[in-house]
Protein backbone atom coordinates (compact mmCIF):
# COMPACT_ATOMS: atom_id res chain seq x y z
CA UNK A 1 0.00 0.00 0.00
CA UNK A 2 1.50 3.31 -1.08
CA UNK A 3 1.71 6.33 1.18
CA UNK A 4 -1.25 8.15 -0.44
CA UNK A 5 -3.60 5.19 -0.05
CA UNK A 6 -2.46 4.68 3.53
CA UNK A 7 -3.15 8.36 4.31
CA UNK A 8 -6.64 8.15 2.78
CA UNK A 9 -7.40 5.02 4.80
CA UNK A 10 -6.28 6.69 8.01
CA UNK A 11 -8.47 9.72 7.24
CA UNK A 12 -11.49 7.46 6.55
CA UNK A 13 -10.95 5.59 9.81
CA UNK A 14 -10.69 8.86 11.76
CA UNK A 15 -13.87 10.16 10.12
CA UNK A 16 -15.72 6.92 10.90
CA UNK A 17 -14.62 7.07 14.53
CA UNK A 18 -15.69 10.70 14.76
CA UNK A 19 -19.12 9.85 13.32
CA UNK A 20 -19.52 6.95 15.75
CA UNK A 21 -18.50 9.21 18.61
CA UNK A 22 -20.99 11.86 17.54
CA UNK A 23 -23.76 9.26 17.24
CA UNK A 24 -22.98 7.86 20.69
CA UNK A 25 -22.85 11.35 22.12
CA UNK A 26 -26.22 12.20 20.55
CA UNK A 27 -27.75 9.04 22.03
CA UNK A 28 -26.32 9.89 25.45
CA UNK A 29 -27.70 13.43 25.27
CA UNK A 30 -31.12 12.12 24.20
CA UNK A 31 -31.12 9.53 26.99
CA UNK A 32 -30.11 12.16 29.54
CA UNK A 33 -32.88 14.46 28.36
CA UNK A 34 -35.51 11.70 28.57
CA UNK A 35 -34.40 10.75 32.08
CA UNK A 36 -34.32 14.37 33.25
CA UNK A 37 -37.93 14.85 32.13
CA UNK A 38 -39.34 11.86 34.04
CA UNK A 39 -41.89 12.94 36.65
CA UNK A 40 -41.73 10.42 39.56
CA UNK A 41 -45.40 10.89 40.46
CA UNK A 42 -46.59 10.25 36.89
CA UNK A 43 -44.22 7.31 36.33
CA UNK A 44 -45.20 5.70 39.64
CA UNK A 45 -48.93 6.03 39.00
CA UNK A 46 -48.60 4.66 35.46
CA UNK A 47 -46.42 1.72 36.51
CA UNK A 48 -48.74 0.69 39.36
CA UNK A 49 -51.75 0.96 37.06
CA UNK A 50 -50.03 -1.20 34.42
CA UNK A 51 -49.01 -3.83 36.99
CA UNK A 52 -52.66 -4.16 38.05
CA UNK A 53 -53.58 -5.22 34.51
CA UNK A 54 -50.85 -7.86 34.16
CA UNK A 55 -52.31 -11.35 33.75
CA UNK A 56 -49.14 -13.34 34.44
CA UNK A 57 -45.68 -12.82 35.89
CA UNK A 58 -42.89 -14.43 37.91
CA UNK A 59 -41.44 -13.03 41.11
CA UNK A 60 -38.94 -13.45 43.93
CA UNK A 61 -40.03 -12.33 47.38
CA UNK A 62 -38.19 -12.00 50.68
CA UNK A 63 -39.83 -10.79 53.87
CA UNK A 64 -38.33 -10.37 57.32
CA UNK A 65 -38.79 -8.81 60.74
CA UNK A 66 -36.17 -6.66 62.37
CA UNK A 67 -36.52 -6.86 66.16
CA UNK A 68 -34.20 -4.61 68.17
CA UNK A 69 -31.74 -4.61 65.21
CA UNK A 70 -31.86 -8.41 64.90
CA UNK A 71 -33.13 -9.59 61.52
CA UNK A 72 -35.36 -12.68 61.27
CA UNK A 73 -36.32 -14.01 57.84
CA UNK A 74 -40.02 -14.86 57.53
CA UNK A 75 -40.03 -16.09 53.95
CA UNK A 76 -37.87 -16.42 50.89
CA UNK A 77 -39.83 -17.74 47.91
CA UNK A 78 -39.99 -17.77 44.14
CA UNK A 79 -43.42 -17.65 42.59
CA UNK A 80 -45.35 -17.52 39.36
CA UNK A 81 -48.88 -16.30 38.63
CA UNK A 82 -51.18 -16.88 35.70
CA UNK A 83 -54.62 -15.36 36.08
CA UNK A 84 -55.96 -16.41 39.48
CA UNK A 85 -53.57 -19.37 39.71
CA UNK A 86 -50.36 -19.20 41.72
CA UNK A 87 -47.43 -21.47 42.53
CA UNK A 88 -44.71 -20.69 45.07
CA UNK A 89 -41.69 -22.64 46.22
CA UNK A 90 -39.08 -21.80 48.82
CA UNK A 91 -38.98 -21.36 52.57
CA UNK A 92 -41.35 -19.86 55.12
CA UNK A 93 -40.57 -19.67 58.85
CA UNK A 94 -37.60 -22.04 58.37
CA UNK A 95 -39.83 -24.62 56.67
CA UNK A 96 -39.66 -25.68 53.02
CA UNK A 97 -42.87 -24.87 51.14
CA UNK A 98 -44.36 -25.87 47.81
CA UNK A 99 -47.84 -24.43 47.42
CA UNK A 100 -50.32 -24.17 44.54
CA UNK A 101 -53.42 -21.99 44.63
CA UNK A 102 -55.74 -23.03 41.78
CA UNK A 103 -59.49 -22.51 41.36
CA UNK A 104 -59.95 -21.55 45.02
CA UNK A 105 -58.12 -24.72 46.11
CA UNK A 106 -54.79 -24.82 47.96
CA UNK A 107 -52.37 -27.70 47.35
CA UNK A 108 -49.72 -27.70 50.06
CA UNK A 109 -46.92 -30.24 50.11
CA UNK A 110 -46.31 -31.45 53.66
CA UNK A 111 -42.61 -32.26 53.96
CA UNK A 112 -43.19 -34.32 57.13
CA UNK A 113 -45.82 -36.71 55.76
CA UNK A 114 -44.44 -36.30 52.23
CA UNK A 115 -47.96 -35.89 50.89
CA UNK A 116 -50.03 -33.18 49.25
CA UNK A 117 -52.64 -31.58 51.48
CA UNK A 118 -55.68 -30.30 49.60
CA UNK A 119 -57.67 -27.45 51.16
CA UNK A 120 -60.93 -26.42 49.50
CA UNK A 121 -62.37 -22.92 49.84
CA UNK A 122 -66.05 -22.04 49.70
CA UNK A 123 -65.47 -18.31 49.21
CA UNK A 124 -65.24 -16.35 45.99
CA UNK A 125 -63.07 -13.75 47.72
CA UNK A 126 -59.73 -15.36 47.05
CA UNK A 127 -58.00 -12.27 48.46
CA UNK A 128 -59.07 -13.41 51.94
CA UNK A 129 -56.92 -16.50 51.52
CA UNK A 130 -53.97 -14.99 49.73
CA UNK A 131 -51.02 -14.04 51.87
CA UNK A 132 -48.24 -11.76 50.73
CA UNK A 133 -46.19 -14.64 49.35
CA UNK A 134 -49.08 -15.78 47.12
CA UNK A 135 -50.14 -12.34 45.99
CA UNK A 136 -47.22 -9.89 46.16
CA UNK A 137 -49.08 -7.10 44.37
CA UNK A 138 -51.50 -6.88 47.29
CA UNK A 139 -48.71 -5.08 49.17
CA UNK A 140 -48.60 -2.35 46.54
CA UNK A 141 -52.21 -1.20 46.32
CA UNK A 142 -52.44 2.37 47.52
CA UNK A 143 -55.31 4.64 48.53
CA UNK A 144 -53.20 7.78 48.34
CA UNK A 145 -49.53 8.40 47.66
CA UNK A 146 -47.58 11.11 49.46
CA UNK A 147 -43.96 12.29 49.59
CA UNK A 148 -43.06 10.93 46.15
CA UNK A 149 -39.44 11.60 45.30
CA UNK A 150 -37.06 10.76 42.49
CA UNK A 151 -34.07 9.07 44.12
CA UNK A 152 -31.73 7.83 41.40
CA UNK A 153 -31.34 5.47 38.42
CA UNK A 154 -30.24 1.89 38.99
CA UNK A 155 -30.04 -1.30 36.92
CA UNK A 156 -32.10 -4.37 37.83
CA UNK A 157 -31.39 -7.50 35.75
CA UNK A 158 -29.80 -5.35 33.06
CA UNK A 159 -32.75 -2.94 32.90
CA UNK A 160 -32.16 0.68 33.87
CA UNK A 161 -34.83 1.73 36.35
CA UNK A 162 -36.00 4.96 37.92
CA UNK A 163 -35.92 4.51 41.70
CA UNK A 164 -38.81 6.28 43.42
CA UNK A 165 -39.54 6.63 47.13
CA UNK A 166 -42.97 7.34 48.62
CA UNK A 167 -45.11 7.16 51.76
CA UNK A 168 -48.58 5.93 50.78
CA UNK A 169 -51.72 4.96 52.64
CA UNK A 170 -52.42 1.34 51.72
CA UNK A 171 -55.51 -0.71 50.93
CA UNK A 172 -54.47 -3.91 52.75
CA UNK A 173 -56.51 -4.09 55.96
CA UNK A 174 -54.26 -6.87 57.25
CA UNK A 175 -51.12 -4.77 56.93
CA UNK A 176 -52.81 -1.65 58.25
CA UNK A 177 -54.12 -3.43 61.35
CA UNK A 178 -50.61 -4.42 62.45
CA UNK A 179 -48.23 -1.86 60.97
CA UNK A 180 -47.75 1.89 60.53
CA UNK A 181 -45.30 4.41 59.01
CA UNK A 182 -45.17 2.67 55.63
CA UNK A 183 -42.28 3.64 53.40
CA UNK A 184 -41.89 2.29 49.88
CA UNK A 185 -39.11 2.22 47.34
CA UNK A 186 -39.91 1.14 43.79
CA UNK A 187 -37.62 0.45 40.84
CA UNK A 188 -39.60 1.43 37.74
CA UNK A 189 -38.80 0.20 34.25
CA UNK A 190 -39.60 3.65 32.88
CA UNK A 191 -39.51 2.51 29.25
CA UNK A 192 -42.12 -0.21 29.79
CA UNK A 193 -43.74 1.66 32.70
CA UNK A 194 -43.75 -1.43 34.91
CA UNK A 195 -42.51 -2.16 38.44
CA UNK A 196 -39.30 -4.17 38.22
CA UNK A 197 -38.56 -4.28 41.94
CA UNK A 198 -40.23 -2.95 45.07
CA UNK A 199 -39.50 -2.76 48.78
CA UNK A 200 -41.54 -1.71 51.77
CA UNK A 201 -40.74 -1.06 55.41
CA UNK A 202 -43.19 -0.51 58.25
CA UNK A 203 -43.17 -0.23 62.04
CA UNK A 204 -45.21 -2.46 64.32
CA UNK A 205 -48.03 -0.55 66.02
CA UNK A 206 -47.56 -2.26 69.39
CA UNK A 207 -43.79 -2.74 69.32
CA UNK A 208 -41.95 0.27 67.83
CA UNK A 209 -38.63 -1.58 67.89
CA UNK A 210 -40.04 -4.18 65.46
CA UNK A 211 -40.14 -3.42 61.75
CA UNK A 212 -41.34 -5.29 58.67
CA UNK A 213 -39.28 -5.47 55.47
CA UNK A 214 -40.56 -6.91 52.20
CA UNK A 215 -38.60 -7.03 48.95
CA UNK A 216 -40.03 -8.39 45.69
CA UNK A 217 -38.68 -8.56 42.13
CA UNK A 218 -40.93 -9.07 39.09
CA UNK A 219 -40.21 -10.54 35.67
CA UNK A 220 -41.84 -12.18 32.62
CA UNK A 221 -44.87 -9.89 32.57
CA UNK A 222 -47.72 -11.28 30.45
CA UNK A 223 -45.64 -14.27 29.33
CA UNK A 224 -47.29 -17.66 28.88
CA UNK A 225 -47.08 -19.43 32.25
CA UNK A 226 -48.79 -22.80 32.62
CA UNK A 227 -49.74 -23.58 36.22
CA UNK A 228 -51.45 -26.91 36.79
CA UNK A 229 -52.37 -28.66 40.06
CA UNK A 230 -49.94 -31.36 41.23
CA UNK A 231 -50.82 -35.03 40.89
CA UNK A 232 -52.36 -35.93 44.26
CA UNK A 233 -53.73 -39.35 43.26
CA UNK A 234 -51.34 -41.18 45.61
CA UNK A 235 -50.78 -38.19 47.89
CA UNK A 236 -47.06 -38.21 47.15
CA UNK A 237 -44.92 -35.66 45.39
CA UNK A 238 -43.74 -36.60 41.91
Amino acid sequence: MNKLKRTRLIILIIMALLLLGLAASARSIEEYYIKSQLDPQIELQASIKNMATVDSYRYKLTSCFTVAERKEVISRVEGEKSGANTHIKGEMVNTAVDIYYIDRTIYNYDAFSKKWLVIESDTNKSEELLISELNPLSNFRFKQIAAVEKLRFEEVDGVECLVVGCRPSIESQLLESLWKSFEYRLWLDYKERMVKKAALTAVNKKAPDTSLNVMVEFSDWNQKIDIRPPDTSDGKKN
